[in-house]
Order: C-alpha cells, then structure tokens, then sequence
C-alpha cells in the first residue's frame, strides 16, 4: 500500500486545481474499493468540506447540520488515529435525527469508509474519508498510519494554496501576525484574549486588525471576519 500512498502524495503535491485534487483522491479510492471520498475542517460548530458526494447529500447534509451528530465526525474529534467505520453500527431506522441521518447516508451509497484524523491549528481538526456503499471494505489495516497523515496535510495545504491564490491581489495579502489576529478572530476571541493567546498587546493586536481590515476594505472586525472566510483566508 504504501507505493500506492506515495504516489498519491506526490498528486497532490503536483495538483494544479481542485479538479486534480479530486482525480487524484477519486482515483485513489476506487483503486481500494470505496465510492467517494470526503476532506473535512471542522472549526467548533463550523465545517468547510471538498468531497466527492453526491450533491443532494451535501445539501442534506450541510442544510440539516449533521456534521454535529455524525458519528465519524464525533469519532474522528475524539480520537487523532486511522478508524473503520460501518452504518450498521448506527441506530437502525427510526425517528430519532441519528436515525435519519443512518438512513439517509445510505441511502446515498455512504455505508462504511476509513477516516484519518488530523488535529489543526487554532483547535479545528481535519479528516480524510474514504466511504463506500458496501457493508465492509476495511483497509485501514493496511495503510501507513504516517503516510495517511500526510495525506490529509497535502489536500490541507494545496487547498488553501489554492484559495489564496485566487483571494486577493498581493497588495493587499495579510502578514503573519496580522492573519493570526484575524484568525482568532473568527473563533470569537476580543482583542484582550488574543493579546493573551498571541504573548502580544492589545494595543498591536488593535493595530493588526486595523491593519488587515484596510487591506479587506471592511468597516468591522464582525465584516473583516466574513470577508477572510468569504475568500478562504482563514
């Protein structure tokens, strides 16, 4: 398995667009068995997702929030190592919202997977799932632990590498402390807590975010948080 991951490693690295992103991930995947695949960033209650689901799973899916109760997701939060995962050991049909979550994941094909959890920065965590319609298809055994992480890492980074080439003008791209001050941010934290968190001061805390805000042509620090989620900054 692991000339398998290398070369998809080294996909990744070469990716020029998402569409070769997900060739590569697709391709890896149908290569062992599964259908799809999904790359999640979970941030507290928010979630930024590059999969390869069909579309009214993710409308389903994002619209009735199930990234909250999504045992994998719960899991994957949990615990920082590779896990198999199956429906079948999720509540069997009813009315409960786990239920219905169980039943219509497979109804959609999404039966058991492999998910690689990774933890992020700023306390979000990351995970790579590879999902099939079949009741098992377990090859977690058989992978890298370490080369699955980089995995996760290489989708991470071209992905964001890839929204921030299109975010904005070099003009107006943000410096280290100043993207730092607006990543805190939008996890809520005031200017007092992340002069605490940052080992900075309030006052060039205040000074980074005016600074970025100019940059973003945002009036507030609540507009200057939408616009740097908006163009994938943070």
């Amino acid at each position: 398995m692991d000339p398998d991951l290398r070369s998809l490693i080294d996909m990744l690295e070469a990716a020029q667009d998402e569409h070769m992103i997900k060739s590569a991930l697709r391709n890896f995947a149908r290569c062992h068995g599964y259908d799809r695949f999904a790359y999640l960033q979970t941030e507290g209650l928010d979630i930024r997702t590059f999969n390869s689901y069909p579309e009214p799973w993710q409308d389903i899916y994002l619209g009735s929030k199930y990234s909250r109760i999504d045992p994998v997701v719960t899991e994957a939060k949990r615990r920082r190592d590779m896990f198999f995962w199956t429906a079948d050991d999720w509540p069997a049909r009813g009315s409960s919202p786990l239920r219905r979550f169980r039943d219509q994941a497979v109804d959609h094909g999404i039966r058991c997977g492999v998910t690689i959890p990774v933890e992020g920065s700023f306390q979000s965590t990351m995970m790579l799932t590879f999902a099939s319609r079949e009741r098992e298809v377990d090859i977690s055994g058989l992978l890298d632990a370490k080369k699955a992480v980089q995995v996760v890492m290489a989708v991470h980074y071209q992905l964001k590498i890839l929204a921030a080439k299109t975010a904005v003008s070099p003009k107006r791209m943000l410096s280290p402390r100043e993207l730092t001050c607006v990543m805190w941010a939008t996890r809520g934290k005031n200017t007092p807590d992340t002069a605490k968190l940052t080992g900075i001061t309030p006052r060039t805390v205040q000074h980074h975010l005016d600074n970025a805000r100019e940059k973003l042509d945002a009036k507030t620090v609540t507009q200057l948080v939408a616009i740097a989620k908006d163009r994938g900054l943070v």
